[in-house]
């Protein structure tokens, strides 16, 4: 039977129903995709927000529902194949449904107990040196573990193998180029932007996501309205993402949304001193609770495993999260004459004895903008369709938009933290340097 059978209907309280083909239900029953339910999509963030206790598999099936309409609708407009459009519309959604599926439990903060690179090889060969991150983990755990075997049995019949899937995922097709080259064109760039890029179905979701569990409204944007103006754009032999100049507005609104999540949510000052507490835990233990390298044996680490980790250790950072004890805000440097008075501070604070954890928050408009080699390799354009003269223009987003010139210097809030014993005692020390 085909893998593009429907088999099943996935409700979800955000999007509604999602159908789910043979083909990918096979791979969200593997162990490996279901230890997502055993990982928070906010981490810490539910001490602050209680109904943020959503999961990262939730969000990775949201995320193929959504890239199934965006690659769908963007293929439909274009002159490929009914067999190459349903093969390319099977991979976004691939990609998408496994994105996060090398993620570490409980919190980005945790990254830094994975394995090293070297130890992830992909088909005997290994990815390079320095710690591994959980993009690397999702590489190896698509190209090469059991699922990589459920994935190529699956998709046989429609032209799919697992290396396709990790390709799209990557930061470059590699030695898969020639699987998205269709009558000389090079589809990998625009399916790559879908998945990860500028206006990707990633951050479609989550925004949405997060904010609905999250109980606020930060995260909202038109999506119907970026979806049906999204098109493909050739460039030279490239076909890329792009969207129609009608639909600016709403993609500057989306920019922002994500800016005002990190400030809102991400960045929360409470779940960014658990974050910290939990990287003191994890320098102090080291290798003793590394992650595996083994696929198998990853597929077992969820946040209860980590959880199980922290109550192991006579540790005062994780005994302080385990009990729900943390270093409590001080104060916060939000402005340059602030900040320029931080070695002032933390030297009175330091002279009093008074232990102190410094964190820094930054919120991010826009990751790609702040990287001018994506930007150069892999471009979001926007094409004017009724220009003044001539048929067609085509910009780069950033030549359209001065949103990133706008928000190029972030507000950045350094904050101070003390144990709670010693707040009352801390802030007489900051009175004094008034």
């Amino acid at each position: 039977m085909s893998s593009q059978t429907p088999v099943i209907e996935l409700r979800d309280p955000l999007w509604g129903p999602i159908p789910v083909n043979r083909g990918e239900l096979a791979v969200i029953d593997m162990p490996i995709f279901q230890r997502l339910r055993g990982i928070k999509q906010l981490g810490f963030a539910e001490l602050t927000f209680p109904g943020a206790v959503h999961h990262r598999y939730l969000h990775s099936i949201g995320a193929m529902h959504i890239g199934g309409k965006l690659v769908s609708h963007v293929l439909g407009k274009t002159a490929l194949s009914e067999t190459e459009r349903r093969r390319l519309t099977q991979l976004v959604r691939l990609a998408a449904l496994l994105h996060d599926i090398g993620h570490p439990p409980l919190s980005h903060a945790a990254e830094s107990l994975l394995p090293d690179r070297e130890a992830l090889t992909i088909m005997g060969r290994a990815l390079g040196e320095g710690r591994a991150t959980h993009e690397d983990m999702t590489l190896k755990l698509v190209a090469d573990s059991d699922l990589t075997e459920v994935i190529d049995a699956r998709f046989a019949d429609v032209g799919i193998r697992a290396a396709h899937v990790a390709a799209i995922i990557g930061d470059h097709p590699g030695e898969q180029r020639d699987a998205f080259v269709i009558l000389g064109l090079d589809w990998w760039p625009l399916l790559h932007a879908m998945v990860s890029g500028e206006m990707d179905v990633d951050r479609m979701d989550y925004l949405r996501r997060d904010s609905y569990f999250a109980g606020v409204e930060y995260g909202s944007y038109d999506q119907s309205w970026l979806i049906s103006n999204a098109l493909m754009v050739q460039d030279g032999r490239s076909a890329r993402l792009g969207i129609g100049l009608r639909a600016l507005p709403s993609f500057e609104h989306f920019l922002l949304a994500r800016y005002h999540m990190f400030q809102m949510v991400y960045f929360h000052q409470r779940s960014d001193v658990y974050d910290q507490m939990l990287r003191n835990w994890l320098a102090s233990v080291g290798d003793e609770a590394r992650f595996p390298a083994d696929p198998e044996a990853y597929a077992r680490c969820n946040d209860a495993w980590l959880w199980a980790r922290l109550a192991a250790f006579d540790d005062p950072w994780a005994r302080r999260i385990r009990e729900q004890r943390p270093y409590m805000l001080l104060t916060e440097l939000r402005t340059e004459a602030d900040r320029e008075r931080r070695e002032e501070i933390a030297a009175a604070l330091a002279g009093a004895d008074l232990h102190t954890l410094w964190i820094t928050a930054k919120p991010v408009l826009s990751r790609y903008a702040q990287s001018p080699q994506v930007l150069r390799t892999n471009p979001m354009l926007v094409v004017d369709r009724k220009p003044p003269f001539g048929h067609e223009r085509r910009y780069r987003i950033e030549e359209v938009t001065d949103l990133f010139a706008r928000y190029e210097r972030t507000a950045v809030v350094e904050r101070v933290y003390v144990a709670p014993e010693d707040r009352r005692r801390a802030r007489e020390v900051l009175r004094s340097l008034a």
